[in-house]
């Protein structure tokens, strides 16, 4: 039977003159041919038809007055070679609210809220398409429709090109999305998507983001081109990525954050600005068979407590480290592969504990692996080679456990363990280094077994003064020094090894000492004999005769006749050796970089515990003397190598035993299970007796992993540490350690905790100086030296760097030092030619920029299009007229004085130091953000962090305490704006002095504020006369704070608005009649302090929802107008 067909055109007689009239007309399953011309009208198609162009795409242009172009209510209904267009901010071009639309060959040119929109339960087919949107999003998907678009371009795009969230469903296949403002693809809520065959490009935002519980398969499609990240995943939801590529994303390729666990394979990541693979936020994902090259940064990092599952991955030619895992992520990791990366192959800091399985790791201008800042991991079945340093570095209480491992080539030391660096090395081969097969540097500690280190052109092994070590059943052959030197004076064991054919000593011991222990030693085919305890450089045994060797303490043995006899007075010398240890001990302390402050606590420790000696020799009552510490301060300040100084001096001083250093962090104490943490913790109390247990970051102990619900095992450690310290209070010293800040939350977590721990140490900021000196020590060690202007050029350097949360003290001193060298190894490249002298020099250029923190001039670049929108947000906050007014008279003020600056004219002085006034909930702290962010726009601050703080934050709990910690908050806000919530709090109580300490924290602001004029904007907030009552405390503070914004009450209009748009955001809708008694009900409430403005509108929306909720629970079947409109009913219930 042949279908109905209708025509329709505007000039011919016998056509139906509009789309609509043919419609009126058409029978089920119609066609309706449409002549060319352009058609003015909105078309709702109630009766399933197909409406056709005659003459093929855009020869009809559907395009209304307003409104939408094509709004669908039949059950189905075809468009094909349709040209539609429309403006409507609030409106959908096309809009299926049911049935199912397909559109064939058709163009849709929209300037409205959205292109195409499908809702509810609809049903949407786009083929061979071109969608553009110059107002909003292009192609919309919600409630439970379900939308499939093939072959069809979606193009200049204001918003995001695709977009599907509630339950709906998408399936995008053999499409282009190009040139859009927004995002790609956006999948949210509990939407389910799969883009197949699809190429995405020149997008302004994340490319593909799938996030909250929606489900993603991305497969064999390309990103590309795009301003940020390329794939962004934080869904919980099951997403997959398979035999796709990236490629020239504006920051990292693929990202996953928010608790996310993605299944990625086959793919491919090439020239991301930033990481390639960038995971965080507690996430995990598996990557099978992917690919990252050219990344301008690291090429995978894993950090914030991630556990990711990487397996064959290839990291190649990367600008940074080729693998970074930091913060405390986990991570597997097979079958790696990093090569050919500027800087470190892999990198394991900050607490990070990975399993490294079947990895290769060469050709990299750095080290092989780096294991620093408490990082652990398991290295096992490597191959590292051609390294510039070190294959395998470990420091700064990095312990990473290596097993199978292959270190061969490169030009440095194959396997080196520096400062505060622990490793244990199993069944491993050392082979080729460039300088020596393993070196332990000062504190560092290293146990090794069953390894063979053999053709190093340095020694096999090389203790340095400091060192620790044991070797057990290792080969040591065809080094070209010797196959062990000692020079230490610390424990070092050596026992079943083979040391032969080494071009010096099989083992050579430089410094004497007792502490070095030899057992069952073969040494044979060495060309020099081997010179430790009672041997020498010349002794007897023949370097070709081989020498099998028994136990050995190192020292010779006190002669027969020289032993003291009882009561001699020989019996003084142990104390007089004791004393000497721990003058050379507090020495070394004393040749650290700054710490003033630590030193003089420490000597003051080590008086009392001298004392207590000499007071209990006479036969005295001992002193009640705490010994346990909380050692307070940001990171890289030397608190661990203070610990483990003071362990030693109090072991020299016979208070501990043996004075060793157990370290430990959360990981270490706390278990999964109840009854776990107790076994863990009491294992590593018991094994610290007689030294020192080091609690590193304490206080995440009070606010770890399971801080947002869940059995509190942090909790049960704590509690357990409390009972051992008690146990054991002369057995063990405890020292905690943490961020000043959160070690007070530390200290209140138990009672017993306080009364343990009665003695802080703060560890401060190194200044400038000091900052300069220490990247000057990394000099030394390295064989570098600065030239004459390269030592100003570091100053002004560290002078620029935020002290804020960020700043690493000696890492970042460390950072700046390896990154010099980078700088110089790339400006050397090009002088073939350069000499000894070249080579160790770096020079002023070699420093880098000069990192941004300021105010000012300069301090950014200008972005007007920022400011215009900025702008428009305050100016649409409801209410607060006065307030912007002052806002953006000021904002227009500052820009001015910057263009004289620019035209070379004389700029007046601007305070940018605000004093917000005003009740509570009037938007203080919404228009500080935007200020900030104002101020950043426009150039005048290089970052625009808000840090917010009250009282709490900045008075402490002793004399000097408070200017520690305003200053620390002042520190966190340099480059952005300080906002200081309820300030007139820090005046004393009653307006006396006294010893309250919040006078002290003003006048270290008002200082504060003077000394860095030009790099935090300061913002104090506070009820209106309590702020004059804090300006007048200080004169500095009325001259610093001379700008005062008044924030008035919202009137009850203005309430109004705010909780209609409160509801709206949720879903709910207000009658007239609710909205009438509303307004009455917010005219009767009480005003000022007590009425709360916008909180209390909150407070009223949420009383409102509450009593539709218990309204509407008797209601059977509540229809959806039912569930959103709140009704008078509703209101009448708010109590005032």
């Amino acid at each position: 039977m042949s279908r109905h067909v209708l025509h329709v055109s505007p000039s011919h007689p016998r056509h139906h003159r509009t789309i609509n009239e043919a419609l009126a007309a058409a029978l089920p399953d119609s066609i309706i041919n449409v002549w060319p011309g352009q058609y003015a009208e909105n078309v709702v198609l109630t009766t399933a038809v197909t409406i056709t162009a005659e003459e093929g795409r855009g020869s009809v242009v559907l395009e209304p007055v307003e409104g939408s172009a094509v709004v669908m209510a039949a059950e189905r209904a075809t468009l094909s070679g349709v040209l539609l267009r429309a403006t409507g901010a609030d409106r959908a071009t096309v809009d299926v609210a049911s049935g199912h639309l397909r559109l064939d060959d058709c163009e849709v040119r929209a300037d409205a809220w959205a292109a195409v929109l499908a809702r509810g339960s609809a049903g949407l087919s786009l083929n061979g398409c071109r969608v553009e949107n110059a107002g909003g999003s292009g192609i919309v998907t919600t409630g439970t429709a379900r939308t499939v678009v093939q072959h069809t371009s979606i193009e200049g795009i204001a918003g995001s090109a695709v977009y599907v969230g509630d339950d709906a469903e998408l399936r995008l296949l053999d499409s282009t999305l190009t040139r859009a403002k927004g995002n790609g693809v956006v999948a949210t809520d509990r939407a389910r998507g799969t883009v197949e065959r699809c190429d995405i490009s020149a997008i302004g935002q994340p490319a593909v983001v799938v996030q909250k519980d929606s489900a993603m398969r991305l497969i064999e499609s390309v990103v590309h081109d795009t301003a940020d990240v390329g794939v962004y995943v934080t869904s919980t939801g099951q997403v997959v990525v398979d035999d796709c590529r990236t490629a020239d994303t504006g920051s990292h390729g693929i990202q996953i954050a928010g608790g996310a666990d993605p299944h990625i394979r086959h793919t491919r990541i090439t020239r991301p600005r930033a990481s390639g693979i960038h995971v965080n936020e507690r996430s995990r994902g598996t990557f099978e068979a992917c690919e990252v090259e050219d990344a301008g940064a690291s090429g995978v990092w894993v950090g914030g407590g991630s556990d990711p599952v990487f397996d064959s991955l290839l990291v190649r030619d990367c600008s940074g480290t080729g693998v970074t895992l930091a913060d405390d992520a986990v991570g597997t990791l097979t079958d790696l592969t990093v090569r050919h990366v500027q800087e470190h192959g892999i990198v394991i800091r900050t607490g990070a504990n990975p399993l490294l399985r079947k990895a290769t790791v060469t050709d990299c201008a750095g080290h092989g692996i780096v294991v620093v800042e408490r990082g652990r991991g398991r290295i096992e079945d490597c191959d590292i080679s051609e390294t510039r340093y070190a294959a395998v570095h470990t420091a700064d209480g990095g312990h990473p456990y290596i097993s199978g491992t292959t270190v061969h080539g490169g030009t440095d030391a194959g396997i080196l363990i520096g400062e505060g660096g622990q490793s244990a090395l199993r069944d491993c081969d050392i082979r080729g280094a460039g300088v020596d097969g393993l070196t332990v540097e000062a504190d560092g500690d290293v146990s090794v077994s069953r390894t063979r280190i053999r053709d190093c052109r340095g020694n096999g092994v090389r203790l340095a003064e400091g060192a620790r070590g044991s070797f057990t059943g290792c080969e040591l052959t065809g080094n070209g020094g010797d196959g062990i030197v000692v020079a230490s004076t610390e424990p070092i064991v050596i026992r079943d090894c083979t040391v032969a054919a080494n071009r010096r000593s099989g083992l050579r011991q430089t410094l004497p000492s007792d502490r070095l222990t030899v057992e069952d030693l073969t040494s044979r085919d060495n060309a020099l004999p081997d010179a430790y305890g009672t041997a020498q450089a010349t002794g007897d045994t023949p370097a070709e005769q081989p020498r099998t060797g028994g136990a050995s303490g190192g020292a010779p043995s006190t002669p027969p006749e020289q032993v003291p006899k009882p009561g001699s007075e020989a019996k003084a010398q142990p104390d007089e050796a004791e004393r000497n240890s721990a003058e050379e001990l507090l020495q070394k302390l004393e040749q650290l970089v700054g710490l003033a402050g630590v030193k003089r606590e420490v000597a003051t420790l080590v008086n009392l515990n001298r004392l207590a000696k000499r007071r209990t020799e006479a036969g005295l009552p001992s002193l009640p003397m705490g010994r346990h510490l909380v050692f307070s301060g940001p990171p890289g300040t030397g608190k661990t190598t203070v610990a483990r100084l003071y362990a030693g001096i109090l072991a020299a001083l016979g208070a501990l035993r043996r004075g060793h250093v157990v370290e430990v962090a959360r990981a270490d104490l706390v278990a999964q299970i109840v009854g776990g943490t107790a076994i863990k913790t009491t294992e590593k109390f018991t094994e610290a007796m007689g030294g020192v247990l080091f609690v590193d970051e304490a206080y995440s102990l009070v606010n770890g992993a399971n801080a947002g619900g869940g059995p509190d095992f942090g909790k049960e450690a704590i509690d357990t540490l409390v009972k051992l310290m008690e146990d054991h209070r002369d057995e063990v010293v405890v020292i905690a350690a943490g961020y000043t800040h959160d070690m007070r939350k530390f200290m209140d977590a138990n009672p017993g905790l306080a009364s343990r721990f009665t003695r802080t140490v703060e560890f401060e900021n190194y200044s400038t100086p000091e900052m300069v000196t220490i990247a000057e020590q990394f000099c030394t060690t390295h064989s570098y030296e600065l030239a004459d202007d390269t030592r100003a050029a570091l100053h002004k350097y560290f002078e620029a760097v935020p002290r804020d949360a960020n700043f690493g003290n000696g890492r970042t001193a460390r950072k700046v030092f390896e990154e010099m060298v980078d700088r110089q190894a790339h400006r050397l490249a090009a002088q073939p030619n350069a000499d000894a002298y070249d080579l160790t020099r770096l020079l002023p250029e070699d420093v880098g920029e000069i990192p941004g923190g300021g105010i000012g001039a300069g301090a950014g670049t200008r972005d007007e299009a920022g400011v215009t929108a900025i702008l428009a947000e305050l100016d649409a906050m409801v209410g607060l007229a006065e307030v912007k007014r002052e806002v953006t008279d000021l904002v227009s003020l500052l820009a001015q004085v910057q263009h004289r600056k620019a035209a070379g004219l004389p700029a007046p002085p601007v305070s940018r130091h605000l004093i917000f006034s005003g009740n509570p909930g009037t938007g203080k702290t919404t228009v500080a953000r935007l200020y900030a962010k104002l101020l950043t726009a426009l150039g005048i601050l290089q970052r625009g962090q808000l840090i917010e703080v009250a009282r709490g934050d900045l008075v402490g709990e002793y004399i000097g305490h408070t200017a520690q910690r305003t200053k620390e908050a002042f520190d966190r806000a340099r480059g952005g704006l300080l906002f200081i919530d309820e300030a007139y709090a820090l005046l004393p109580p009653g307006g006396s002095g006294g010893q309250d300490f919040g006078k002290e924290a003003i006048d270290t602001l008002v200082k504060l504020m003077e000394d860095h004029r030009d790099e935090v904007v300061v913002i104090a907030a506070g009820y209106t006369d309590e702020m004059r009552a804090f300006t007048a405390a200080n004169p500095g503070l009325s001259s610093r704070f001379t700008q005062w914004v008044e924030f008035e009450d919202y009137s009850a209009d203005e309430l109004v608005t705010i909780l209609g748009s409160q509801a709206d955001a949720n879903g709910y809708e207000l009658g007239e009649e609710a909205i009438e008694l509303l307004r009455g009900h917010f005219e009767a409430t009480h005003e000022g302090r007590v009425s709360g403005n916008g909180r209390y509108a909150r407070k009223v929306l949420d009383a409102m929802v509450t009593a539709q909720a218990r309204r509407i629970s008797g209601l059977a079947t509540p229809t959806v107008q039912d569930l959103r409109l709140l009704s008078p009913a509703d209101v009448k219930s708010v109590r005032q």
